[in-house]
């Protein structure tokens, strides 16, 4: 039987790819897995190349939850009225929502909430640096309603109002955006 010097280029190519093939069984242990749809977490709104901007201060609801609510099923109990905030000139500065003045949730760009609440009239306000916009909603138990913010922000003023789109297109605008908060009034 031939040995082979330890200096030899075969012992070296051997080496080498018992090393390369190790490397690449061990690269699957290291690659991330998806997240957990059950889980809640912050949602981060990222600029175009992922550079994280701004996150939400509590846990947003799971992807389980956000793709539930995506389906727009009417609650038969409770007035269900989604607030979408997606827009292209929008920036990543929070904006806080509220129903009836009680409950409330911060907005980040490309993010929705949900309210469910008791059927009649409700104020939705939007608060962001001191201005306050108003609109209402009126609607029975089962009913759908969709309201939006617009906003933009420029180096100078940023600015955020209820915009005045048609349900059918703010609904179009939330299958895009992320569920970050499923409020419920009793």
């Amino acid at each position: 039987m031939t040995k082979i010097p330890p200096h030899s280029g075969t012992r070296r190519l051997c080496v080498i790819l018992t090393s390369a093939l190790v490397a690449s069984l061990l690269a699957g242990c290291a690659t991330p897995t998806g997240a957990d749809p059950s889980a809640e977490a912050p949602y981060c709104y990222k600029a175009r190349k992922g550079r994280v901007i701004a996150c939400t201060r509590v846990p947003a609801p799971s992807l389980n939850a956000d793709a539930q609510a995506k389906r727009f099923t009417p609650d038969p109990n409770a007035l269900t009225v989604y607030v979408v905030r997606r827009n292209w000139g929008d920036g990543g500065r929070f904006v806080k929502i509220s129903a009836d003045n009680e409950i409330a949730a911060e907005t980040l760009p490309n993010t929705m909430v949900r309210f469910k609440l008791k059927p009649g009239t409700h104020t939705f306000t939007l608060d962001f640096e001191g201005e306050r916009q108003v609109a209402t909603v009126d609607g029975k138990a089962g009913d759908l309603r969709f309201l939006r913010i617009d906003g933009t922000v420029w180096a100078w003023k940023s600015t955020f109002v209820w915009a005045t789109d048609g349900e059918d297109a703010i609904r179009e605008r939330a299958y895009k955006a992320r569920l970050v908060a499923d409020l419920t009034v009793k």
